[in-house]
């Protein structure tokens, strides 16, 4: 009896420490375009897991998914995609076929993998750690149909996850993305190619471009959703040029400027008080 209560002991020992060790880096996975990536590389990032199709009801949501990437992706925060066809049947074509479709239709920029059979008892290794307390150590999250998105932290730990109806643009999952970084994790900083003047603002949005290089540019304002609001400023970019946009009647809240340059897109935050 004494040997049992030992090697349970003993079995019990080894899930919890492998739990503990395993992270969302701990794998590989191949993209769509067949390179093989470590999922280290996306350390000091948030990360947003969405198992995709092509054919659902809930295919629209890469709409959003596109929307959610430009607005927020970058240096902090990338979206995964992991085409499947388990549910419904709903995604039978090749990678080929689908990376298309997504680039084609939806203009989808995000990491996108190669496909995966998620139900199989022999899915790959994330998959698993994503569905499996006893794997990710935080929670049972079994994907039942497409869309099921899991949040990961800057630190490769499971946070949460949603299900197929969650809009990728809910505040449930814009505001994870824009709260503070796992403990021990700094963001990274881009050198902005526009300065704000006092933020929170009031009734007056003071800006000042000071573009890496010559060129168009375009600033927009949009709000928590990634709607559009209005342009703030298109033409070409001048060093030192200031701008100033009538804030007295935008509601109190937070909106997202959105700055398009020549080679790059970045957006910033601001409070309307």
């Amino acid at each position: 009896m004494r040997k049992l209560t030992i090697i349970i002991l003993f079995l019990l020992t080894c899930v919890l420490a492998q739990a503990q060790t395993e992270t969302f880096h701990s794998f590989s996975a191949v993209t769509i375009v067949g390179d093989t990536i470590s999922l280290s590389q996306f350390a000091g990032k948030k990360v947003l897991v969405v198992n995709t199709a092509s054919y659902c009801m809930y295919t629209p949501e890469f709409a959003q998914l596109a929307q959610l990437d430009s607005i927020y992706g970058g240096p902090n925060f990338a979206i995964i995609g992991f085409p499947c066809n388990d549910f419904g049947g709903q995604d039978p074509h090749n990678d080929s076929t689908i990376n298309a479709f997504c680039t084609g239709t939806y203009g989808v920029q995000f990491q996108m993998m190669s496909k995966v059979a998620i139900v199989s008892v022999d899915t790959v290794e994330v998959y698993k750690w994503l569905q499996l307390a006893s794997r990710n150590g935080v929670a049972n999250a079994p994907v039942t149909w497409n869309f099921h998105k899991f949040c990961v932290d800057e630190l490769g730990h499971w946070v949460k996850d949603f299900s197929s109806p969650t809009n990728p643009l809910d505040t449930a999952i814009t505001n994870w993305i824009l709260s503070p970084p796992a403990l021990g994790v700094k963001t990274i900083e881009k050198p902005s190619s526009i300065t704000l003047g006092p933020n929170p603002v009031q009734n007056s949005l003071n800006m000042r471009l000071n573009p890496a290089t010559s060129g168009k540019m375009k600033i927009s304002l949009l709000n928590l959703d990634g709607k559009l609001m209005d342009v703030l400023f298109s033409g070409e970019a001048v060093g030192g040029t200031s701008l100033n946009y009538d804030a007295s009647k935008l509601s109190s809240g937070i909106y997202f400027i959105r700055v398009e340059g020549v080679n790059s897109i970045e957006t910033l935050r601001l409070a309307v008080m």
